[in-house]
C-alpha cells in the first residue's frame, strides 16, 4: 500500500475496470471497484476514499451526476473522469464544477501513475 491512498473505480464496463484496478494494486495502491453510480456512493460510505474516477458514460447516474452528489457529502474528494466517448457538454460541465481532470479510454497508465502521484503528494501537505 502507499500510506493508504484509495481509488474508487467507477465503470459499468466490469473488464475494463478490473484491469485497471489490478494495475494500480500492483503499483500499490488500494483500489475498490463499483459498477454504477449507486454502487459507487455505497462504496463511498463503507471506505475511505482519495481519488473518484469514474466513467461518464453509464446507465441511471453519469459520472458527472455521480460528481455531484458525492460533491455535496465528500465536497473534498478529488474526481477524475474517464472516457471512451465524446461527451463534451456532459465533461465541460463538470470541469467547471471542479472535476480534476478527464482521462480518454484507454487510459494512458504512466500519465495516471503520475496524476496520482501529485495527489497523492497534494494530500500529504494537506493541498488536497
Amino acid at each position: 500500500m502507499t500510506d493508504s491512498f484509495a481509488i474508487l473505480i467507477v465503470d459499468d464496463n466490469p473488464a475494463a475496470a478490473t484491469a485497471l484496478a489490478d494495475i494500480l494494486a500492483i503499483k500499490g495502491y488500494e483500489t475498490y471497484l463499483a459498477s454504477s453510480g449507486a454502487e459507487a456512493l455505497q462504496v463511498l460510505r463503507d471506505h475511505p476514499i482519495d481519488v473518484l474516477m469514474t466513467d461518464v458514460i453509464m446507465p441511471e447516474m453519469d459520472g458527472v451526476a455521480l460528481y455531484r452528489r458525492t460533491r455535496q457529502i465528500y465536497p473534498h474528494l478529488t474526481t477524475v473522469l474517464m472516457t471512451a466517448y465524446a461527451a463534451d457538454e456532459l465533461i465541460q460541465q463538470g470541469m467547471a464544477e471542479g472535476i480534476k481532470t478527464v482521462l480518454t479510454k484507454p487510459v494512458d497508465i504512466d500519465f495516471l501513475l503520475l496524476l496520482l502521484s501529485t495527489f497523492k503528494k497534494l494530500k500529504s501537505t494537506n493541498g488536497l
